[in-house]
């Protein structure tokens, strides 16, 4: 009877050891769960940041392609025209006349005397004197007109670093224009980009190099190209 009670005590002791078994399974899968879900979480804001990152590097190569299509409009020349000026007409006012004065009568007297009436003076004409004219402006001669220069010849678009002679051709090539090269040139390829990069720098001639991008079959017109030609012109000169 005792081996059985005992048996049986065992058994329950089992059994509770395998409860808390189950039970601690149960929590580490709990915590699996939550790990899981916070990496998911993390996951979705990494695709998200991503997004957000290559809309703005669309937006930057959009802008750079605009800039390349569309060169700054060349200056526009003013020329100044000087209206011709009238001659000042100086209006010489009239002479004032001068009206002679009255002889004043002598006043009467309580007892009239003989008056001995003296003639008044003819007034002496004076002569009129003219103002002296007024000096004329001198107009000042128009300035000739400018001569108009003949339009300059189209240069291709200059990279980042304006044209600096390099000696590693990645060194010519900013982060735009790598971005542009290989969406326009290498089909959004970048190891493309990067292995003619590499196999471009070991050449010792502009010839050389402008031969062995033939294989490309790249338009020779396009803005892109002239810029890639520019690259190869500041490495090998």
């Amino acid at each position: 009877m005792n081996e059985l009670i005992k048996y049986f005590e065992a058994l329950e002791a089992r059994i509770q050891a395998q409860e808390a078994r189950i039970a601690a399974l149960e929590q580490q899968e709990r915590e699996k769960k939550q790990l899981i879900d916070q990496l998911y979480h993390q996951l979705a804001d990494t695709t998200a940041a991503a997004a957000a990152i290559s809309e703005q590097l669309k937006q930057i190569d959009a802008t750079i392609v605009d800039m390349m299509q569309h060169p700054d409009d060349p200056e526009v020349e003013v020329e100044l025209v000087y209206p011709e000026e009238e001659e000042a007409v100086v209006d010489v006012p009239a002479a004032e006349e001068q009206t002679p004065a009255e002889p004043v009568a002598p006043k009467a007297s309580a007892e009239p005397a003989p008056v001995e009436v003296i003639p008044a003076p003819e007034p002496e004409e004076q002569p009129i004197q003219e103002p002296a004219p007024e000096p004329v402006a001198e107009v000042p001669a128009p300035e000739p007109e400018p001569a108009k220069e003949a339009p300059k010849p189209r240069v291709p678009q200059q990279t980042s670093l304006f044209g600096a002679a390099v000696t590693d051709i990645r060194q010519a090539v900013s982060i735009g224009d790598r971005f542009l090269f290989q969406r326009e040139l290498f089909g959004g390829n970048g190891e493309k980009l990067q292995q003619a990069l590499s196999e471009l720098d070991v050449l010792h001639t502009f010839d050389e190099a402008v031969n062995a991008i033939e294989k490309f079959g790249w338009d020779k017109q396009s803005p892109t190209y002239e810029l890639f030609i520019n690259v190869l012109h500041r490495r090998f000169g």
